[in-house]
Parts: structure tokens; sequence; C-alpha cells
């Protein structure tokens, strides 16, 4: 599961953070005289006695990768790792979800001590002076030295707010496919937007539903589809949609909108796909319901398991777009674990957050995905469907920063994914979409901060 912000056309392969351990005592100064009774008492007593530094923990809990990490990973070393806290942990699912959370605890002076932060709710966070900036405290102690590029943890004003394992930088949106049921179709893997329309009907009349993705909140459309479907035809003009140099009037953009509806029509997608959650359209696909997931690759993992399973990138749709020249990847130098500003113990706080990264950390590496975020351990050799990944992926010169993580406030976000459900039922016409967007793009507070 688990990459900053406004950095466009450059390759960029973000990193954050460790663990250590923390807190001091305040003894006393004690009398020279002890009397039997005190000295029973004090060797009664462990030697570690002082109390626990508590603290308070929201983290992201979204889908079964961030389940595994909190189980596997987090929980099991937490105590050795850092022995004088203790945690309370706190899901706070992701997303809006997270959002509201976060602008209640804000609104009420009462924030965890550590949290999952995110581009979509950062500015009323930073204007508050809720979210501290970790670059001393980590650059101090040395954490910031296990990442491949520091720099890429830095946000816009120069300062890092997040630490994460680094793992988003390689996460973007592709197409995984089962070959047998293409194979049955008599389908070909299309290098085109016409070949992807002409392949799925081929699918669709094999009987099986052509792709799934989730849909439900316009989960789908929001996070990378509205992206892919304007980049594959114009990719400077998303890239200048990400920038705030256009808007929704773009007829690249606009372009990209009608793809969506589209495919909505042509029946491309089950139906109900706009409420369809995240499971089960995961296991629509890996119970062959369905011949393609449209999903990011942070899935790539556990669906390398299956040896029907291939990828391939979402094919042009003009020839200002080649898959091997561009591609959108995942993260902001703002997602990741961020410490309160006013929390009462901000060192731990700090080694909390570093743990929190890399235990992240650990987790994809266990799963042979790159990571920006060093371990220390010995890595394996990628399987054969992360190799071809990591192949095609590194050698792409312009990578573009996805627009859900960083070119939205929490209003302009939760608009998107109203539209975008909408978009999905093939229902609602692409041109409404686009000019309900313009209303509210004009009043995004990302940029107008």
């Amino acid at each position: 599961m688990e990459k900053a912000s406004k950095v466009f056309g450059m390759t960029i392969l973000s990193g954050m953070v460790l663990l250590a351990s923390a807190c001091g005592s305040n003894n006393e100064a004690q009398s020279s005289e002890t009397t039997p009774s005190q000295a029973a008492t004090q060797e009664s007593k462990p030697a570690n006695s002082e109390k626990k530094v508590k603290l308070r923990v929201i983290t992201i809990t979204t889908d079964e990768n961030r389940n595994k990490i909190m189980e596997n990973y987090i929980k099991p070393g937490i105590a050795e790792a850092l022995p004088n806290i203790e945690v309370e942990f706190e899901p706070g699912g992701g997303g809006e979800d997270m959002a509201n959370k976060l602008k209640t605890f804000n609104a009420s002076d009462d924030m965890p001590d550590v949290f999952w932060n995110d581009a979509g709710y950062f500015t009323p966070l930073k204007n508050t002076g809720s979210i501290m900036d970790l670059t001393s405290a980590i650059t101090e102690d040395g954490f910031i030295d296990n990442y491949a590029v520091p720099d890429a943890l830095k946000h816009i004003d120069g300062k890092i707010y997040s630490l994460s394992s680094g793992a988003d930088t390689y996460f973007t949106p592709v197409i995984f496919y089962h070959k047998d049921l293409f194979e049955q179709a008599g389908a070909q893997v299309p290098r085109t937007f016409d070949e992807l329309i002409e392949a799925a009907k081929k699918l669709k009349s094999s009987g099986v539903v052509p792709a799934v993705t989730p849909g439900k909140d316009g989960w789908g459309p929001k996070l990378y589809l509205l992206q892919q479907m304007i980049q594959i035809g114009d990719p400077q003009a998303m890239m200048d949609l990400i920038a705030n140099k256009t808007d929704f009037d773009n007829p690249s953009v606009r372009a990209g909108v009608s793809r969506i509806e589209q495919l909505a029509k042509e029946g491309v997608f089950p139906e109900g796909i706009a409420n369809l959650d995240y499971g089960p359209s995961n296991e629509m696909f890996t119970s062959k319901k369905a011949a393609m997931y449209w999903m990011f690759t942070w899935e790539l993992p556990n669906l390398a398991s299956d040896d029907s399973v291939d990828f391939f990138p979402f094919p042009s749709a003009s020839d200002k777009y080649d898959p091997n020249q561009f591609v959108q990847f995942w993260g902001s130098p703002l997602n990741g674990y961020a410490v309160s500003a006013k929390t009462k113990h901000p060192e731990e706080a700090i080694k909390l957050a570093e743990y929190l990264a890399m235990a992240d950390a650990r987790f994809f590496e266990s799963t042979g995905a790159p990571i920006a975020l060093k371990t220390g351990n010995a890595t394996s050799e990628p399987g054969p469907l992360m190799k071809k990944f990591v192949d095609w992926y590194n050698p792409i010169p312009t990578k573009i920063a996805s627009l859900a993580l960083n070119s939205l406030d929490a209003r302009t976000s939760a608009e998107l994914s109203t539209q975008g459900a909408r978009l999905l039922t093939g229902q609602y016409a692409a041109d409404t979409f686009a000019e309900e967007m313009n209303k509210i793009w004009k009043e995004n507070t990302w940029f107008t901060q």
C-alpha cells in the first residue's frame, strides 16, 4: 500500500523515515538515608519504573494491505522498539472520512499526537498551527539519511511535514487482465482507446464483465480514471490542470471526461459500478467474473500469485500520448505520518511517526515492491510481474503527479467524488460534469491559500 506536490514532468523518487526510542526520567533527589521498608520497596520495583508516555494515533485504514501492516508490522514490534510509549490506535478510514475526523479534532483542539496526513486536509492544519515541521528533528536524529532522495520529502514551502515508506512513488494505475479470459474471448491487448472499446465488446459477448474498478463515492474517477482519460489524449493538458493553468473548459479535459461517459455507456463496467466498493471490485476480478481490473499497482504483489494475471498501461487516445513517455504516479510529500504541533510529547511522537513509516517500508519490502525508505534488510529478487512493472516504469521520463493528492482541497475533492460517481452511471452528461466541476474549481483553496 504505500509517494511531491506540484512537481511535474520529472521522475520523483519519494522517501521518508525510520524508528528510534524515547524518553527521559524526572527523578527527584533522595535522602542518603533509607529505611528498611523503603529499601524493600525499592528492591521490589522494576528497574524501568517510569510511567509510560501515552500517545494517540489515527491511522489510514482503507484496504487489506493497511490491515496487514497494522497487525503484522506495527503492533508486534512497537513495545520493544518504543518501550516507554503506550499507544492508542484509532482507525481513520481514508479520504473524506479521515479528513472529516481531523477537521473535527482540529476544531475542538483535540488533535491526535500522530496522524496520517494528506494534501486534501493539509492546508487547514497548517493554517491553525496543528501540524509539525519535522525537518530539523529528522535531520538531527539522522532518520532523513535513510531516504534515497531526501528533497523529495519536501513540500513546496521547503519543509517536511510527513513521513512514509516511499512506496507510493512506485504506485501507478494500470490495467490488470486475465490472459486466459482474453484468449477465450478472442480479444487482443489494446494499444489505443478504440481498441480498448472493441476488446471490451468481445469480452462482454463471451459472458464476462469487461472491466471492474471501485466506483463507490467516485473512488475510481477521482483517484485515477479522470486523470488517465485526459492524460491518454493530452498529457500536457493534464499537467496544466494539476498546476491550475487550465480548467474544465479545456477541450482536452472535456474529451477525457467524455471518454468516461463512453466507457459507461458501452457497458465496459458492471451494472451498479457507482455503488461498487473496493473489496467487491477486487473479488470480482480475482474470481474471474471480470476480465480486467483497473487499479493501482499496490495490488500487484497480491495479484501476481495468479499466473493468468498480467497488466498493460492505459492505451493511447492520440499521438500526443505514449505510455513509455508519460505515467501518473501516486503520492505527495504530504502523504504519510505527521505529528501534531500541539502534542505534549513531541520527541516521543516524532519517534513514533518514524517507527510507523519504517513499519510501512518493511511491509512493502516483504511484498517485493520497490521502496525509497531503506530498512537495512537484504531484499530478494522481484517476481516476474513486479520485474516487468519496474522495468517499464523506472525509465519513463515524465511522471505526472496525481490530481487527487496534489491539487484538491477537501471541498473540491468531495465534489469530484460526487460528480465522478454520477459519471459512472452512463446517464450523466460529460458537459454537465465539466460545468459543475468548473464552479468549484475556481474556489479551490489549494490554489488560493
